[in-house]
């Protein structure tokens, strides 16, 4: 049975800080191997930890034992209800009081003050199950993606070859670790790369910004779009760093720019989706072409491209449309039933999306086709906006200089906030709901 190694980092390397102390590739193994110990044998964990110390540990330790993670895309109960239906032997495992909701489940916290150091390196079966990940439904119903240890393994080498830092850099993710993204970049990236990732997780931008500013130098950022701008419009002078990582959904080039201008980092937005992982990276802030990562092939079959690499077990079909070039490189030219037709004229929604982020004063909004009915079948847009300094006459007025008049977005309502996920997603289930209490209301 051919296995692969958990980790390529020197017993003494430091992979994580989590409260203000080191923790080194031996103290982690050794809390792997003390959770281990708590587990049966082969068996199906649900990690709902928040604290990425807390999460990677549960992840490892349940690889250790030979079982696989379930990583569902939110800690909601009827979540987790439908998770121990399908999975009914399954394990809990938690660093937040859930006795009251899971009797059974098992609490970290303990265990990460207690364990001993291991100077052991231990080894995972290549075919092993290692992760079921559940996508956050963004395009439709959640879907779950298995994901054997030699799929994360190679998915992390590449990964660490196209972006990863060559010398010990220092970082923080503003991402959840159960997110493919996050998982791949502040779970299974510090176990590959000189990469030091602190435990904490902030959402607000003070608080980023905050974290920013103790991180030892260089210092890297590991974020989502969504996070980005708010750190652009939050008034706080940004700290230097060495590099800003961006993925969930493509970066404005202006934003990139503002971001490299203020702290002198390189911009780097990565491309991929829970099926494959990271397929390809650009600057975000002078390139408009993704690059291909040199392991991947990408064919096309009618309108849809597929990306293929020995890691994966078969060719992956992309949500997204593409103009492809003969040297690896290709653009985006929005989602498979982006594109949308009003009187005879075409555009693509995401770009329209974009041209209302692109307004002064606008914080966050989507413009999106809302279901028809019935009685009205007109095809139609609508758009929710958070922008609490303008009126919707204003955001009329300046979205009509951007875009043609058929595509303005009727109706068109300010919000508070968007129900976005902690990865920066939007689900179309939790927009269709907000979408419904402000409807009426919207003229």
């Amino acid at each position: 049975m051919k296995t692969l190694p958990l980790c390529y980092r020197d017993k003494n390397d430091l992979l994580l800080v989590h409260a203000g102390k080191p923790i080194s590739r031996s103290r982690f193994i050794g809390l792997c191997q003390a959770l281990a110990r708590q587990l049966p044998e082969d068996s199906a964990v649900i990690n709902l930890c928040e604290d990425r110390l807390a999460f990677s540990v549960t992840f490892c330790a349940t690889l250790i034992t030979g079982g696989y993670n379930l990583l569902p895309a939110n800690r909601l109960p009827a979540s987790i209800d439908q998770l121990l239906a399908r999975h009914p032997q399954a394990t809990i495992i938690s660093d937040r009081n859930n006795k009251d909701m899971y009797a059974s489940a098992i609490a970290i916290r303990e265990l990460l003050s207690q364990a001993a150091d291991s100077p052991d390196l231990p080894q995972v079966p290549a075919q092993q199950l290692a992760a079921v990940v559940y996508t956050s439904g963004t395009a439709g119903p959640a879907s779950e993606i298995k994901k054997t240890w030699r799929t994360l393994h190679d998915s992390s080498q590449i990964n660490m070859a196209e972006y990863g830092p060559k010398s010990l850099t220092h970082g923080l993710a503003t991402v959840p670790p159960q997110h493919m993204w996050g998982l791949e970049t502040t779970v299974l990236a510090p176990l590959f790369a000189p990469l030091v990732l602190t435990s904490d997780q902030p959402m607000f931008a003070a608080d980023i910004i905050a974290g920013l500013q103790q991180l030892a130098v260089p210092g890297a950022l590991i974020s989502t779009p969504v996070h980005l701008r708010a750190l652009l419009h939050c008034g706080i002078p940004l700290p230097r760093l060495d590099r800003i990582y961006s993925a969930t959904a493509p970066l404005n080039k202006s934003i990139a720019l503002q971001l490299e201008q203020l702290t002198g980092a390189d911009v780097i937005d990565v491309y991929g989706c829970s099926e494959a992982g990271c397929v390809a990276k650009k600057a975000a802030a002078h390139e408009d072409d993704w690059q291909l990562f040199e392991a991947f092939k990408l064919n096309q079959q009618g309108s849809t491209h597929y990306v293929s690499a020995a890691h994966l077990p078969g060719p992956i079909a992309l949500m997204d449309m593409l103009e492809t070039s003969d040297e690896g490189r290709f653009r985006l030219l929005g989602r498979q039933g982006d594109l949308i037709n009003i009187a005879g004229k075409r555009a693509s929604i995401a770009e329209l999306t974009q041209q209302l982020l692109d307004i002064p004063g606008v914080l966050d909004g989507i413009i999106f086709q809302p279901p028809t009915s019935i009685e009205d079948t007109t095809t139609r847009l609508a758009a929710l906006v958070v922008a609490p300094r303008m009126s919707t006459i204003e955001l009329r007025q300046q979205l009509g200089q951007r875009i043609d008049a058929a595509f303005l977005p009727r109706p068109l309502r300010l919000v508070e906030s968007l129900p976005r996920t902690m990865s920066g997603k939007l689900p179309a289930h939790a927009l269709l709901q907000l979408y419904a209490l402000v409807r009426e209301d919207i003229c």
